[in-house]
């Protein structure tokens, strides 16, 4: 009898060991400071993701390039705990703005919670914990290889040149015109209260025909009347195309319509009524190296073409850093592939 409950025991452990494989196949089996699975249901969700993102089917080897970045990433993050390198919650925080701010225009945090959720097919948390992760492990190549940061070169005259003949019809300057305007926001208002700064706006537009009041008159005005306001704009390109959904494509045609000095009607926007006086108005044309990117800038093409060669190689120093730590972790790591278990 007691054989019989520990053969019946021997098979019940056997069959949750069994079950346990069917759910999830192990694909490999690393071992720095502590042994972690990787399994096959892990994998098969970065796959399917990956294949998604690329609307193509990885093949065998482009799967086990997949797996070979998650065994790294679990020795570096293995080694970080060892080390005591963690990241902080106003880091990650960064981290997420900046991520948020790589869309290239204005979104909300819950918008941007949004896309992460809608678009990327993870959870916002399942995100967050991404996101420390990774920046983790940024943190923790560049404490251990700080020196190769250090001895990164600055580009040479030659690269920077050779970058801007080579991309010379990028770097222009599309049409732009600079305005002030006096400005009647409609935003979040009634009938009557568009009304009524409507009719606030061609009083002024009178005054300004029939010469009793100046343009200048009208702006130093608007600084004790809060029936209005104005403002310089500052330059508006005419391939702004925020700027043109924002304020309505028959706005922006209207203040290109106008030459420099030109003073225009009461024009009608998305979000108010404008008076709007041209300050500068430029046609296209193509940048010389150091020309300001836009004007009154001081970010000139020079500039941001050395920017961009130095972060490229910054990159480059980087992936050769990340190649030398996994290399050196993984002589000190234990690792199991169960390459069977990476078709599906």
């Amino acid at each position: 009898m007691k054989m019989k409950f520990g053969l019946f025991a021997v098979l019940i452990a056997l069959t949750g060991t069994l079950n346990a494989q069917v759910l999830d196949k192990p694909v490999a089996i690393v071992r720095l400071e502590s042994t972690e699975n990787i399994g096959q249901r892990e994998l098969r969700s970065q796959v399917q993701m990956i294949e998604a993102q690329l609307q193509t089917r990885l093949t065998s080897e482009q799967r086990m390039e997949v797996l070979e970045a998650s065994i790294a990433e679990v020795l570096i993050m293995q080694a970080a705990k060892r080390d005591g390198i963690t990241v902080s919650r106003p880091e990650i925080d960064q981290g997420i703005a900046q991520q948020r701010q790589s869309l290239g225009q204005q979104v909300t945090q819950e918008q941007f919670r949004q896309v992460i959720e809608s678009q990327v097919g993870m959870s916002w948390e399942q995100y967050v914990e991404q996101v420390e992760r990774r920046l983790t492990q940024e943190k923790y190549v560049l404490q251990k290889k700080r020196s190769l940061f250090e001895n990164v070169p600055r580009p040479t005259e030659r690269e920077i040149r050779r970058v801007y003949e080579e991309n010379a019809t990028d770097f222009n300057n599309p049409a732009m015109v600079r305005f002030e305007h006096l400005f009647w926001d409609t935003r979040n208002t009634t009938s009557a209260e568009r009304r009524e700064r409507r009719n606030h706006a061609e009083e002024l537009y009178r005054e300004l025909r029939n010469g009793s009041s100046s343009f200048d008159d009208l702006m130093d005005r608007s600084v004790d009347d809060s029936r209005f306001r104005g403002d310089d704009f500052g330059y508006l390109l005419r391939t702004d195309q925020q700027n043109r959904a924002l304020l309505g494509p028959e706005f922006v045609d209207n203040l290109f319509d106008l030459e420099r000095g030109q003073v225009s009607r009461v024009l009608e926007s998305n979000v108010g009524y404008h008076i709007a006086r041209i300050r500068d108005r430029r046609s296209a044309k193509l940048l010389e190296l150091d020309d300001p990117l836009l004007p009154g800038q001081s970010m000139t093409v020079r500039r941001q073409i050395e920017n961009y060669l130095l972060m490229e190689k910054q990159q480059e120093t980087f992936e050769r850093a990340l190649r030398e730590i996994i290399d050196e972790l993984r002589e000190d790591a234990d690792i199991t592939v169960f390459e069977q278990n990476l078709s599906w």
